[in-house]
């Protein structure tokens, strides 16, 4: 199944909504939140979850104003973590895939439903930010106008194409030579097309290991953790699925244009498109040595001692 998310007939194109962004907000005032848990299904649909449905609500609304005051929008596709800024490798949140990294990692994610041969979309979270600079500077100042409204892409996928599979199998080599710490289980796991394979391996790698490690920690006179952990992953990977089994095609021509209006210097202290600075393997090592320092706080001096447990 493959998704167009910017129609190519239109360089300047809003998604439509079928109500009105004030409307929905008055009717979210005004009823019960019983009532409201109930109209919810059937008002955001065809989207998976009210994260996404707000977003397309925003963008309506922000539109309407196009013609009062400058305005834009800027859609980053999934964000990763730091390329250099505001140091190489920093992330500050386990959300979406840096939180599958540590997963993974820890041992405690074994088996995502997924399909490995599509193309994944991605941004370094330093370059969204340069984008947002870039964006808000050409329109504040006129350079950049148009009747309607204009949208940027923000996504690696035209310059550097990566399938789940490629990425997959090049971060679990990464993850092996720097481990985590607290590594429940060695790091391994795979990705599951289908989604019968996915819950019976679901049962045997994360249900039934947290089951029994729960059990051993009451019998040691513990607090068990790992069931309400694997309950966190399994409603995360399910929210994952609309999109980890689709593919979806970004027009992003227009975001990578924008390199044309800034002059030399500025392209080194706003980088936004340099998806080919560094090697892939040496940016995921980066990627994976931020995310254990700046989100989990692990001492890169425990790798010695990591790497020993690890081969144990």
């Amino acid at each position: 199944m493959h998704f167009i998310l910017e129609p190519a007939a239109e360089e300047f194109l809003v998604y439509d909504v079928k109500e009105k962004p004030r409307d929905v907000i008055t009717v979210a005032k005004w009823l019960d939140k019983n009532t409201l848990d109930i109209v919810t299904p059937s008002l955001i649909a065809p989207h998976p979850n009210t994260y996404t449905y707000s977003k397309r609500l925003a963008e309506s609304l922000v539109a309407e104003e196009v013609e009062n005051i400058p305005v834009s929008i800027i859609r980053p596709s999934i964000v990763i973590p730091a390329v250099e800024e505001p140091l190489p490798g920093w992330v500050d949140s386990l959300n979406g895939p840096v939180g599958l990294i540590v997963g993974a990692g820890k041992g405690v994610i074994r088996s995502m439903h997924c399909k490995g041969e599509n193309r994944g979309q991605f941004i370094p979270v330093d370059y969204a930010v340069n984008t947002g600079i870039v964006v808000a500077y050409l329109i504040g100042t006129g350079q950049v106008k148009s009747k309607e409204m204009p949208v940027y892409n923000l996504t690696q996928d035209v310059l550097l194409q990566l399938t789940y599979r490629e990425i997959l199998n090049l971060g679990r080599t990464i993850s092996h030579e720097y481990p985590f710490e607290m590594q429940i289980w060695y790091p391994d796991g795979d990705m599951r097309s289908s989604k019968l394979v996915h819950n019976i391996y679901s049962i045997f790698f994360h249900w039934l290991p947290a089951i029994l490690i729960d059990f051993i920690m009451i019998l040691c006179g513990q607090k068990t953790f790992m069931i309400r952990i694997q309950k966190k992953i399994y409603n995360g990977l399910e929210l994952l699925d609309f999109f980890s089994t689709r593919e979806w095609y970004f027009k992003s021509e227009k975001f990578l244009a924008l390199n044309e209006y800034l002059t030399e210097e500025d392209k080194k202290v706003f980088q936004m498109s340099d998806f080919l600075k560094f090697p892939l393997e040496e940016y995921l090592t980066t990627a994976l040595l931020g995310t254990r320092q700046y989100c989990l706080k692990e001492d890169l001096s425990s790798l010695p001692r990591c790497r020993q447990k690890q081969k144990m």
